[in-house]
């Protein structure tokens, strides 16, 4: 295939004033090539004269071989398809018309669109993925979806050439990640060339089969992602002091969160650390080198940049390792070294397996059958498209194998759940997002979730919650265990609990907890940590108001210290059995709600020396069921 685009000598700028001068780049159908350089470097000038927006004040550029100075402007229009930085008015259109706008050279005089061409709009929408956006107005749609839309009408044109000038501008990462990721798609599928100019330099990393870099008035150099993204290239390029962007200033992961007052920094999982690994390991087994250091942008948007360890490389397989940064996370594997091997493979794509100190799942309801490696979903798909990034910059097609491993892996294990899910011989590969949060609250819903999962999988759909020990204490002291339903510990996420559990399918739910943790679902409260909200008193001085309570047992009630201490002023004043009645029936109605109609769900309160206090009408009925032996 010969060349699409091709710049030569050219020199562009303002009337007699030079900007850039003597530049030259090819492009061939399905590359794409990155303009990067401080502001003022004229990218956005040399963009505009490859567009035809402006004339060369020197050399030429060619249009499939063809001069475009001498094409005519309908011609060229449909052969390049120009996206400028500037946004276009659009009053009272919607996001079809706005696309539509591009079909306009192939109109004629009378610019009506035929049958033919709304289907080449409606094909282009689908093309960027907003076919939704439709009839929605331009001048409504966010910013991400608006550079979409644009795109998109770019896309109408049916170009072979797509010039794009600061296409990531003002977007936010996920929108930046994906426009850029459907731009290699378009040039992939389409055999589309594209030249754009990017601002952003973790971005030249994820695209760009060649990059062109702008100082002074000249193409100071072309080359791969990998050479003009050295950090002491770069910095150069840009004239940041010397180590700005070297090695150390970039290994610790630095991003923060607040957790009660305090500035905590986050981690990545052991999902993101075999991950990157992947990468190292297949850069150097299909492209011929160790990477200085290997990145990737986590499903949370975080981008994560660490170096490799223990790397070794035979003529079919590389391994290398990545060290697991845990941030102020107290975590057991913070530290540990995940490794992944990469080999050639006689079958196709990319087969993901454990190695040594990776868990095996041995019982149903975990993320992977039964007989899998322990790496859930979300680390298997990062660690197939980290490979995949790199069979496509070494045009490779055939299969790879990915064996991930852990040296600690097995001794770490002991310090987690896992023998007591039935993953045995070593750690899980975990991470939803690919990023730890210090003290996260989701890494305890997780793993609740876990629980219900597998309890459901072994055949169960009646279950029996409870917050903590206090709650254990109660089952066995009233024989509830020997029912032959599971205990899961919900501790106090008990909505999450309740959202898991309905969705799996539980038909039956009995809920046993002390007043002082349930009490609050009378409010509707399905947090029972106090950081949430402490109504206890609140709550049953309300009721006992309801129920007839005076002005000073409702004043002495708000003046306990502990609900235990509101139970025996109810018991003083007579008023205990109808204030639990009551409160019983507003906890009742909580659970209903939030439980819906395929669910039958109660709950069993109980107070100091587990003693009951109350049982909502679903759970009286529960239990008589139950212990009658009737499902």
């Amino acid at each position: 295939m010969g060349e699409r685009l091709e710049a030569k000598s050219l020199t562009v700028g303002y009337g007699r004033r030079a900007v850039v001068s003597g530049a030259d780049l090819s492009l061939r159908p399905g590359e794409i090539c990155l303009l990067i350089g401080p502001n003022g470097s004229g990218k956005s000038t040399l963009l505009r004269t490859i567009a035809g927006q402006l004339a060369p004040l020197a050399g030429t550029v060619l249009l499939q071989g063809k001069d475009m100075q001498e094409m005519a402007a309908g011609d060229a229009a449909k052969a390049l398809s120009y996206l400028p930085t500037d946004r276009p008015s659009a009053d009272l259109m919607t996001c079809r018309e706005m696309v539509a706008t591009g079909r306009y050279p192939y109109t004629g005089r009378m610019g009506v669109l035929s049958d033919a061409d709304w289907d080449v709009v409606d094909r282009a929408l689908r093309e960027v993925q907003a076919e939704e956006l439709g009839d929605e107005r331009f001048d409504a749609v966010s910013d991400g979806q608006r550079q979409r839309i644009l795109l998109a009408r770019a896309l109408c044109q049916e170009p072979e050439v797509l010039v794009l000038d600061e296409p990531t501008s003002f977007l936010d990462i996920r929108y930046k990640l994906e426009l850029v990721e459907t731009l290699k798609r378009l040039a992939r599928e389409q055999d589309l060339a594209i030249v754009m100019s990017l601002h952003e330099l973790d971005l030249i990393r994820r695209c760009g089969d060649q990059v062109v870099c702008l100082k002074d008035g000249a193409v100071d150099r072309i080359g791969t992602r990998e050479s003009c993204g050295d950090p002491a290239y770069l910095e150069r390029l840009y004239g940041l002091p010397a180590g700005s962007l070297e090695e150390g200033n970039r290994q610790e992961f630095r991003h923060y969160v607040r957790s009660e007052g305090k500035q905590l920094r986050c981690g990545f999982t052991t999902g993101t650390c075999a991950a990157l690994a992947a990468s190292g390991a297949a850069k150097r087994l299909l492209l011929g080198f160790w990477p200085e250091t290997v990145s990737l942008t986590t499903p949370k948007g975080l981008r994560v940049e660490v170096p490799l360890e223990e790397m070794e490389a035979g003529d079919n397989c590389a391994i290398c390792g990545v060290r697991k940064d845990a941030g102020d996370d107290v975590d057991c594997t913070a530290g540990a070294l995940i490794l992944a091997q990469v080999e050639l493979s006689e079958e196709a794509g990319i087969q993901i397996c454990g190695g040594e100190g990776v868990g095996m799942v041995t019982r149903p309801g975990l993320d992977q059958q039964v007989g899998e490696a322990a790496i859930n979903s979300v680390p298997r798909r990062m660690i197939r498209e980290a490979a995949e990034e790199v069979c496509r910059a070494a045009d490779y097609a055939g299969g790879l194998r990915v064996t991930v491993s852990v040296p600690e892996g097995e001794k770490l294990a002991e310090k987690t759940f896992n023998p007591e899910l039935g993953i045995v011989g070593g750690i899980s590969i975990l991470g939803t997002s690919g990023i730890v949060e210090p003290m996260s609250r989701q890494a305890l819903v997780d793993t609740i979730c876990l629980e219900l999962k597998q309890r459901f999988a072994e055949g169960n759909d009646r279950l029996i919650l409870t917050p903590g020990n206090y709650g254990m204490d109660y089952i066995r002291a009233e024989k509830l265990c020997e029912l032959g339903i599971p205990t899961v510990k919900c501790s106090n996420f008990i909505g999450e609990a309740l959202d898991e559990a309905v969705s799996l399918g539980y038909r039956q739910i009995l809920l046993v907890g002390h007043i002082g943790k349930l009490v609050k679902l009378a409010g509707g409260i399905m947090n029972t940590h106090s950081r949430q909200a402490d109504c206890r008193r609140e709550l049953i001085t309300a009721h006992a108001a309801l129920c007839g309570g005076s002005r000073a047992l409702c004043r002495g009630l708000m003046d306990c210290a502990t609900t235990d201490a509101c139970l025996d002023l109810l018991r003083e004043s007579g008023l205990m059995e109808p204030v639990m009645k009551s409160l019983a029936g507003a906890i009742g109605n909580t659970l209903t709600r939030r439980a819906g109609e395929n669910c039958r769900i109660g709950a069993i309160l109980f107070s100091g020396g587990s003693r009951r206090v109350c049982m909502t009408r679903e759970a009286e009925e529960l239990m008589k069921d139950w212990t009658d032996g009737r499902k």
